[in-house]
């Protein structure tokens, strides 16, 4: 008889619990045991939080190609164009199981899905519940999760290292080495495959629209451990989070409020994006996000206006009822009052490299969402095609992972010899405000070479200290967070001094720019239906789209208001 597969997945936002219940599906209890471990409850993620939705070709006057090319242009053709198109046209058949789990996404009066509009987008193509749609998501995954009896969700788990099989080159990943409180201790864990999918690294910057979770874990510890990283250059900041003081976490106004018809305005109330890009109000992040910078740069204003008068109270509040309840308990009167705002770090672009599913470099380990780079986003993330990559690489993943057999059993959990948790370390938290500040200042929407020169030699410099201080106190956890950060930090700033164009979010003073990421929005070209177009147009790809009318249909299928 053969072992069980043992599996560990690191995190439970959207593509860890989506890897874990596809994966049991493929495979059933008897054939696999899966550990999920996260740090905080899956209501702590940026998966959770998620406002806008999952962009999807479901539309009749909507194409695969569209949504390609919007992806590519976005990204500055940085994106690996395979993956765009097999995350593009695999994403719908996703969007219908979610709803067959029972997920409850918005519809228009006729009983179809109702599809909203965002930055970079050709056409209006993001399925949502209401401003909630990330909570909407993972109340269905989680459901399937807890209901299955092969799954473990262990909370409280604070992920520190991976831990290896073999050096250099010949490395395995074969588990994770974890604080566990329950057990009072730093615990070895050990699987067949370990998944890291622990999300981004937005607290690095002093505002971010990113839980406090937030902190690159899985990069850092697949760093750590010798695996590839790719991208790290590019970080998103979203063009409009809520302005409310010094808030470490900002509140997101999410861009489906622009495409709603929320214009963003000056100080003196006229077009802030007028004359910048075709596209206006809904152009790409970066685009967006910088022409505010530069505003305020030039004003020295604290924020920028959304005026969402267009849009009418009443709508407002029937479209964006969670960000309608937030404005207001700040004292804004969200489709009549102007409302202040400002860009906040928000999506890390860069991570683990993967392929299409979830490999990294090294054997045994795979990669999941925003702590991966698939090659799906390139120099910039297309508005809410962050939960579209993560339910399709890791239902990919699980399919690739349930070919799989387990060759002997793993190890039993053991307390690693030695180690305690030490709970606080003013030294760490010290250190963790002066990066944030650093990160924000010299790593952020607009950097120079001097800046990042700076910011290489403060993280180069805390380095050492880091790692004295971790033989002594292994368990500290503003210890924890920092030696995770600083890893992260270090990879970003190399990556932005090395960039040799500016591109996407990636823009350095003083640097040339990417042609192609300058240039207005053209025309669709006229190509054969199941052909992807590349923004270099260096040549098309065959795609082919089978079943892609029958989704469609099957997609805008009107469904009883009541299921």
């Amino acid at each position: 008889m053969s072992e069980r597969l043992q599996v560990i997945v690191v995190g439970s936002g959207v593509a860890g619990m989506t890897y874990a219940t596809q994966l049991m599906a493929h495979l059933g209890a008897d054939a696999v045991r899966i550990r999920i471990l996260c740090k905080a409850p899956v209501q702590v993620s940026s998966s959770f939080s998620a406002q806008g939705g999952i962009a999807a070709v479901i539309r009749t006057d909507d194409t695969f190609e569209q949504h390609v090319r919007d992806t590519l242009l976005t990204g500055a053709g940085r994106n690996d164009p395979e993956v765009v198109g097999v995350v593009v046209r695999e994403g719908p058949a996703l969007i219908r199981s979610l709803i067959g789990y029972g997920a409850r996404f918005d519809r228009d009066e006729d009983g179809t899905l109702s599809m909203a509009r965002e930055g970079g987008h050709s056409a209006p193509r993001v399925v949502h519940h209401q401003d909630r749609t990330g909570e909407e998501i993972v109340r269905v995954l989680q459901d399937r999760v807890l209901r299955d009896p092969g799954i473990e969700m262990v909370e409280g788990q604070r992920v520190l290292d991976l831990l290896l099989d073999g050096e250099g080159p010949d490395a395995r990943a074969i588990g994770v080495r974890s604080i566990d409180p329950r057990l009072g201790g730093i615990i070895d864990r050990y699987a067949h495959v370990i998944v890291l999918a622990t999300g981004g690294a937005g607290r690095l910057y002093a505002t971010t629209t990113n839980p406090i979770s937030a902190t690159g874990d899985g990069v850092a510890m697949a760093a750590r451990a010798g695996a590839v990283l790719r991208d790290m250059a590019f970080v998103q900041f979203h063009p409009t989070a809520l302005d409310a003081g010094a808030e470490e976490q900002a509140f997101l106004i999410s861009e489906a409020v622009r495409g709603a018809g929320a214009r963003l305005l000056k100080q003196d109330r006229s077009s802030l994006m007028e004359g910048i890009h075709a596209m206006g109000d809904l152009a790409p992040r970066h685009v967006v996000a910088r022409a505010i910078h530069q505003e305020l740069v030039r004003t020295g204003a604290a924020h920028v206006w959304l005026d969402p008068t267009p849009i009418g109270a009443a709508r407002f509040a029937a479209l964006f009822p969670g960000i309608s309840v937030h404005c207001r308990a700040l004292g804004h009167r969200p489709g009549i009052d102007l409302l202040p705002v400002r860009p906040a770090a928000h999506f890390m672009i860069g991570g683990v490299r993967t392929d299409a599913q979830g490999n990294s470099s090294m054997p045994g380990l795979l990669a999941l969402g925003e702590c991966a780079s698939s090659g799906m986003h390139g120099a910039d993330r297309l508005a809410s095609n962050s939960l579209l990559e993560a339910l399709v690489i890791a239902d990919r993943a699980a399919a690739a992972t349930a070919q799989l057999c387990a060759a002997e059993a793993c190890p039993e959990d053991i307390h690693a010899p030695g180690d305690r948790c030490v709970e606080v370390d003013p030294w760490a938290e010290e250190r963790l405000e002066e990066l944030r500040t650093m990160m924000t200042r010299e790593v952020g929407i607009v950097r120079t070479m001097e800046g990042l020169q700076r910011a290489q030699q403060w993280v180069g410099s805390v380095a050492e200290s880091i790692n004295e201080r971790w033989t002594r106190y292994p368990g500290s956890l503003p210890l924890v967070d920092l030696r995770d950060m600083q890893v992260v930090a270090a990879a970003i700033i190399d990556g932005a001094i090395k960039e040799p164009q500016n591109m996407g979010t990636h823009y350095r003073e003083g640097t040339e720019e990417l042609k192609a990421n300058m240039r207005t929005v053209e025309p669709i070209p006229t190509v054969p239906v199941g052909t992807l177009v590349h923004p270099r147009m260096m040549g098309v790809s065959p795609v082919s789209q089978p079943g892609y009318d029958l989704a469609w249909q099957a997609l805008n299928t009107p469904f009883n208001r009541d299921e």
